[in-house]
């Protein structure tokens, strides 16, 4: 129990978006359809964001803002924060992509390009394909230039054009240094370098400013028909922030950008301009690339500068989860370490001095406080603390009264004299926002403490890996709950069909591709379901039905990947767009992407992965043979309350499988079993009687 308990810290700092990897390759592409084939100018400012947007400093930017969609842009590529260099790469390859950096981890200069007749060629360029394969994204270099031809010659200005228009072998057709040089007119396509800016706010980087924003008036003058997108491709520090993409055309005349592969209206990511271009060129993105192509959509408001909040609003939330974060994952491990060994103390000592019964109560309250934190980070944003003075500090009060408020609720709510009452409250909240939430579209989950973050952009819809460990451990929990109420009226086969009922929604929440979209937790969630209804159903597990239960999972989730693969390929989410991954050979590369993600985590943090297999194994041997552990307590337990073998069991089988399927080593199964930890600790105390039979207990094949 101390091994576990001290895991949870190591795990919780795993856990972090900032250092999770990202779960699986960067959501979202499709084929975009060839509704276009006019003008296509991209301008690109590296650093660029709205923060720098106003009427006195960026006049041209302000005046394009009212006939523009607009957008918040994610920039991540292949390290947490995004290089000028690795920004223009990727706009060339549509997947993410990067240049080596110098040993001090800063960004390196771009390659100047040598010139070549009228065109140009990158320097180095031969050796970013197998620089790039060992990040696992499997760039195609010179992607955008290739699809791009169909519909002409293209045209790059500076050295990030450049780099976004080379071809294979690193040559660009049409190159000119600066844009007094270019000619916009001379090609369908033409990419600008406008330069970056820099990192601090100050006087440098408002003159940048207005340098960039006097550039972006010049591109309007000499391109006034053309399509033209304004976007900010990069970081400007070491420090990751959101930035600014504006689309200006025929299909964006106001409103908000979104894509398919963030499905947040105002929000999207860089992967996203690479299909977007080449749909406005009116020619098709290969597969390769991974993004979606960019939307406008209605609902932005009619005054400029709430607009314009909004589109900030998104970076001011992200940077404080990100600054957060850390604290947040402390504090829930060492306090569930506090509280659940005071717990366990307090009820040892019960039982030799009557005083120390309010001492338990105020425990398990404690243990129930913190065990509510993680469906409170969720909660927090029901309030718009991003908009206060203090975000953080407001984050943190959302934060805490949520816990306080559920807490106390489960410790003094009519099922408080059940056993299971209530840890079984508590799950079933948890479970419950977390379901609405990714029916609803996510918006509890983005910038959230245990959460999907922008910054990080492994996932921007459905359950990411943290989230889901959480939800499936507290539907499984809760899914105990009701069973153990129905067994106690005598109702055993209607407590399994109900436990199977609740995991047919589990899974259509998770697995359902407009909900969770999560292939993985699919084949977690049903063996895990299975398990708990045929322990709560007295069935024994055999062999035959294992496999008869593997063979369910893979058929649901084939059959859901196939239905979204069956749409429309902008419709789709990664679950149909990994079918045609596969159906193009791309399904090695996606498979050794997981298993390298897998095995990153555990070299990285070794240690950490050793103790959470250690405690795999021990809640193996607690759940199995629990005899061979010496704990009374926990064989007393079983016996009074059977159900709750059944549901550590099924906790457990899901977490081991959670981590064979997915790409996220040992968060998930670290993350269930520290979610499940805390309510098993508080359920412990009040289903170990002495007067209970140990039988049943004892037997290490079956679970009922």
């Amino acid at each position: 129990m101390a091994l576990g308990l001290g895991t949870l810290i190591g795990v919780f700092a795993v856990a972090s978006p900032a250092n999770a990897a990202p779960s699986g390759p960067p959501p979202g592409f499709e084929h975009a359809a060839a509704t276009a084939g006019g003008q296509v100018v991209v301008a690109g400012v590296g650093g660029l964001s709205w923060a720098d947007l106003s009427a006195s400093a960026t006049p041209n930017l302000w005046r394009l803002f009212d006939h523009a969609s607009a957008a918040a842009l994610s920039v991540r590529t292949v390290q947490l924060s995004t290089c000028p260099a690795d920004g223009w790469l990727t706009v060339n390859t549509g997947v993410r992509a990067t240049l080596p950096r110098p040993g001090s981890g800063g960004c390196a200069p771009i390659p100047k390009p040598q010139r070549a007749g009228g065109g140009a060629d990158v320097p180095g360029w031969n050796g970013l394909g197998a620089y790039n394969a060992q990040f696992s994204y499997d760039p195609q270099l010179g992607l955008l230039a290739g699809a791009a031809a169909q519909r002409g010659c293209t045209s790059a200005v500076g050295p990030g054009g450049a780099i976004a228009l080379a071809d294979q072998g690193g040559h660009v057709q049409r190159y000119a240094a600066t844009l007094a040089g270019a000619d916009l007119a001379a090609c369908p396509l033409t990419v600008i370098d406008l330069g970056s800016l820099p990192p601090q706010f100050g006087a440098d980087r408002s003159n940048a400013v207005r340098q960039a924003d006097a550039a972006i008036g010049r591109v309007e003058t000499a391109a006034p028909q053309a399509q033209l997108l304004v976007a900010g491709l990069s970081d400007s520090s070491a420090v990751p922030q959101l930035r600014m993409v504006l689309a200006r055309g025929d299909s964006y005349r106001g409103g908000w950008l979104t894509a398919s592969s963030t499905r947040h209206d105002g929000l999207v990511q860089l992967t996203d301009l690479t299909p977007t271009i080449l749909a406005a060129l009116g020619s098709n993105a290969p597969p390769r690339a991974v993004g979606s192509v960019l939307r406008s959509v209605p609902g932005r408001p009619a005054d400029k500068a709430e607009a314009v909040r909004r589109l900030r609003d998104y970076d001011i939330a992200a940077q404080t989860i990100d600054a957060n974060v850390t604290q947040f994952y402390w504090l829930l491990a060492l306090g569930e370490v506090i509280a659940c060994g005071l717990l366990i103390l307090a009820r040892r000592s019960t039982q030799r001095h009557r005083r120390w019964i309010r001492v338990t109560s105020a425990a398990k309250w404690l243990v129930l406080f913190f065990a509510a934190l993680p469906v409170s980070s969720f909660l927090a944003n029901v309030v718009p603390w991003w908009r206060s003075q203090h975000p953080g500090g407001v984050l943190w009060a959302a934060l805490l009264g949520w816990a306080v408020l559920i807490g106390g609720l489960a410790v003094t709510g009519p099922w408080r004299r059940q056993t299971f009452g209530p840890v079984g409250f508590l799950a079933a909240i948890t479970a419950s926002v977390l379901a609405v939430d990714v029916v609803t579209g996510s918006r509890l989950q983005l910038s959230s403490l245990w959460g999907l973050s922008p910054l990080d952009a492994g996932r921007f819809y459905g359950l990411g890996n943290v989230a889901f460990a959480a939800f499936a451990v507290t539907a499984l929990v809760a899914a105990a709950w009701a069973a153990t109420t129905l067994i106690r009226q005598g109702r055993r086969r209607a407590a399994a069909v109900t436990v199977a009922m609740i995991g047919v929604v589990a899974v259509a929440v998770d697995g359902w591709p407009s909900f969770g979209a999560d292939f993985g937790g699919v084949l977690a969630l049903i063996p895990g379901f299975a398990l708990l209804t045929a322990g709560v159903g007295g069935l024994r597990v055999t062999l035959r039905r294992a496999v008869l239960v593997a063979v369910a999972a893979l058929a649901a989730g084939g059959t859901i990947a196939g239905l979204d693969w069956a749409r429309p390929p902008a419709s789709r989410s990664h679950l149909g767009r990994f079918v045609q991954q596969a159906l193009d050979g791309g399904i090695g590369t996606i498979l050794r992407r997981k298993l390298d993600a897998n095995l990153q985590v555990f070299a990285q943090r070794p240690a950490l992965g050793l103790l959470v297999l250690g405690l795999l194994i021990a809640t193996t041997v607690a759940v199995a043979w629990p005899q061979r552990l010496g704990v009374t307590g926990l064989i007393t337990a079983y016996a009074a309350e059977p159900v709750l073998r059944s549901c550590l069991a099924a906790c457990l089988l899901t977490a081991v499988v959670g981590l064979v399927v997915n790409d996220s080593g040992i968060i998930i199964p670290g993350i269930a079993l520290a979610v499940a930890l805390p309510l098993v600790v508080s359920v412990w105390p009040t289903a170990a009687r002495p007067a209970s039979p140990v039988a049943d207990a004892r037997q290490p094949v079956r679970i009922a």
